[in-house]
């Protein structure tokens, strides 16, 4: 039991851990903030030419734009229109703005294109690394949260805070179960967010857990004999693995807009 305890504690620790950059650490600037700061400016630095080059009128606009022109558009049609109708659009910079930065900030923990300060016999040096933010539970429970905030918002912009309180609770319920009733819908807007929260930092910490995994079978088995079977078998798994993280990435982009965006149509539109 004691040993089990000692695993569970490093487990919780090595996931929740907050790794410092040295020399930023007085600034309470850890890796996955240094790689929140590269994803905002890989995002401006692929919008702001994007936007330029709307602004003309020529077609085609070359496979970079339209190349994000699909994604964009496919998020209107398909995500937002169904569910919020075309007077939803103006919801749309906000949820491009969420699936591109949780898009950009689980790609950025697949490629070694981070150089992170390394502080070795008093001495700090660069050396290439990779982070994904969204790997950190404490970065998206802040995207949840202040996705929750946004769609509560505006559900009390569109109806009035009394009336949306009231709506919390479905009409035409006996008054014996109103209580009961309060209860659950409470619990169940604490929920969403938790939801959010939680299932995007899963996928993303289990996905790179696996990944880990089969390339430590290299480390644990590829001396000797041995490796001449593993290694080979490691590296298979591995790329498998890798290739399945990229359509992760997309795939958690997406089921996060896509939530945000069902509940934001239920707090704007309680009706439905």
């Amino acid at each position: 039991m004691l040993r089990l305890a000692q695993s569970t504690d490093w487990m919780v620790e090595h996931l929740m851990h907050v790794e410092e950059v040295p020399g930023l650490a007085y600034l309470g600037i850890s890796k996955h903030v240094l790689g929140i700061f590269v994803v905002g400016l890989l995002l401006t630095l692929t919008f702001v030419p994007f936007g330029r080059a709307l602004s003309r009128d020529y077609v085609p606009r070359g496979r970079f734009v339209n190349f994000f022109e699909v994604i964009l558009l496919f998020i209107r049609d398909e995500v937002t229109r169904p569910f919020l109708g075309k007077e939803g659009d103006r919801f749309l910079p906000v949820l491009w703005t969420f699936f591109f930065f949780i898009l950009y900030s689980n790609l950025l923990g697949l490629f070694p294109i981070l150089p992170a300060p390394v502080l070795h016999d008093g001495h700090v040096t660069l050396s290439w690394s990779t982070v994904t933010p969204t790997g950190q539970v404490w970065v998206t429970g802040a995207l949840a949260i202040t996705a929750a905030i946004w769609w509560h918002g505006h559900g009390i912009r569109e109806q009035g805070l009394i009336t949306y309180l009231k709506n919390i609770v479905p009409g035409g319920l006996p008054v014996a179960l109103l209580p009961l009733m309060i209860i659950v819908e409470i619990f169940s807007h604490l929920i969403k967010p938790m939801a959010l929260m939680l299932r995007l930092w899963a996928n993303m910490m289990g996905g790179h857990a696996v990944l880990y995994a089969m390339l430590g079978l290299i480390f644990l088995f590829g001396s000797g004999v041995a490796g001449i079977f593993v290694i080979p078998l490691s590296v298979a798994m591995a790329s498998a693995v890798y290739v399945l993280e990229l359509f992760v990435a997309f795939l958690q982009a997406y089921v996060f807009t896509f939530l945000v965006t069902v509940f934001l149509g239920a707090a704007v539109h309680p009706d439905h």
